[in-house]
């Protein structure tokens, strides 16, 4: 973690760069502080809208037009293939309406693509860093809004509760989650790089934030996304040889002050905060009680007295009906048309509304974004390639647990993989690389 990148005088441009890419990779949980917990600007879509345009404009370089970067080409073919794909089906097999949310939300997805293929490889020392300290600043405004809220009592989900009339009541937790993974995912890439010592139990502690914000989300997909990077790290990166070495290492002067500065803070916190501790452990009851009713609702297998039906998980048992459904009619080839049914699975939604060609498309995008990312955690490139490798992998849970899959809560991250993730890197190929730039035009 290099701070000096902070420095706007001689960072400007990567530094508006990344602030622009943050905005739109994990830009809702800012949005819903702003607009919801401070009441600025109108409580609506126009908000998010005005948000959005001005992440892309910050992301407008000054050789737009001159020079395109090279990005992930199998991933852009794929992506753009499905957007293209879904795209048709809005304007030609569409019963539901052409609502300008959606409109907009193609508009932005094309145009936050566009601007990241003019945005240098060089900006992603500095991405990783605005990534972070983006999360982190976002998890305090979290706090705030939840000490705030007189409708918030610890036990409840934590989310900024939206002000607009009809509103999901509660916000939206799942944010919150994907907040708190990013702020830990980014941190613990950048800690095995960064030298100093105070910075290293900065980016420790926000690791332990992140994860407190994640427990009080209750959002079950994001557990189990974690749980697969756990398994993901263990699987390709550690190694029986590295405890040894981080015994070793333990008892060096320099990491000896490390641990011992970390279990100092860890005691006064614990000593003067207890009962955020039983909090949390309150919290993880909760949430082994909700996988006890999904597997319950999902198998019919009762592993408690007090497992119940889970709404949501039946939501999706149901969703597979619809698929099996149309799996076995004419409809299996061109689908039910854009957004014609909501199956909360966006793997088998991708067929059900769009056939066996959307389907192709999206499943194939995700596994060679699958194929990218486990190649990725096996040789740790660069932390900004390695987080999004990560990313990725808490995201596939999402494939199968909610969401569509033309939202821009998919595309957005995926735009940023679509041009990071998988390619070569200047600093990492030292000899001259011709075709790093995809094209050269002159207006």
């Amino acid at each position: 973690m290099n701070w000096s990148l902070l420095n706007v005088a001689t960072n400007f441009n990567y530094l508006r760069y990344s602030v622009g890419i943050a905005m739109m990779f994990n830009g809702f949980p800012l949005i819903f502080f702003i607009r919801d917990t401070l009441g600025v600007g109108p409580a609506s879509s126009v908000f998010t809208a005005i948000f959005f345009s001005l992440a892309l404009l910050l992301m407008v370089p000054p050789t737009i037009f001159k020079r395109l970067y090279k990005p992930n080409v199998i991933l852009l073919n794929l992506g753009i293939g499905f957007l293209a794909l879904t795209l048709y089906y809005f304007f030609f097999m569409n019963s539901v309406g052409k609502s300008v949310a959606d409109i907009g939300n193609f508009v932005f997805t094309f145009g936050f693509i566009a601007l990241l293929l003019h945005v240098p490889n060089d900006v992603k020392d500095t991405l990783i860093m605005v990534l972070f300290l983006f999360s982190f600043f976002t998890n305090i405004t979290l706090v705030y809004s939840l000490l705030t809220d007189p409708n918030w009592t610890p036990g409840m989900r934590a989310a900024v509760s939206f002000a607009n009339e009809g509103a999901q009541p509660g916000g939206n937790p799942h944010i919150t989650a994907r907040n708190g993974v990013i702020c830990m995912v980014s941190a613990f890439v950048m800690l095995s790089r960064t030298p100093g010592i105070l910075t290293k139990i900065f980016l420790f502690f926000s690791i332990l934030f992140g994860l407190g914000v994640l427990v009080l989300s209750l959002a079950k997909s994001s557990y189990l996304g974690v749980g697969i990077m756990i398994g993901a790290y263990f699987l390709f990166q550690f190694k029986f040889s590295n405890i040894t070495t981080a015994i070793r290492n333990a008892f060096k002067f320099r990491n000896m002050l490390f641990i011992i500065l970390i279990l100092v803070g860890i005691n006064y916190f614990l000593s003067r905060y207890g009962d955020i501790l039983n909090l949390l452990l309150g919290y993880w009851d909760i949430f082994e009680n909700r996988i006890l009713d999904v597997i319950f609702t999902s198998t019919g297998v009762k592993l408690s007295d007090t497992a119940d039906v889970d709404a949501s998980a039946m939501g999706r048992v149901s969703g597979f009906g619809e698929f099996l459904e149309t799996l076995f009619s004419w409809e299996v080839f061109l689908g039910r048309g854009y957004k014609n049914e909501y199956l909360d699975v966006p793997i088998l939604e991708s067929w059900v509304n769009h056939g066996i060609f959307g389907f192709v498309f999206f499943a194939s995008f995700n596994f060679f974004l699958f194929i990218f990312a486990i190649r990725e955690v096996k040789r740790y490139t660069n932390p900004l390639t390695t987080f999004l490798a990560y990313f990725f992998l808490s995201m596939m849970v999402l494939l199968v647990t909610g969401g569509r899959p033309y939202d821009i809560a998919f595309w957005f991250p995926y735009s940023v993989m679509i041009r990071f993730l998988g390619i070569r890197y200047l600093d990492n190929i030292r000899k001259p690389v011709p075709n790093n730039t995809l094209t050269t035009v002159t207006s």
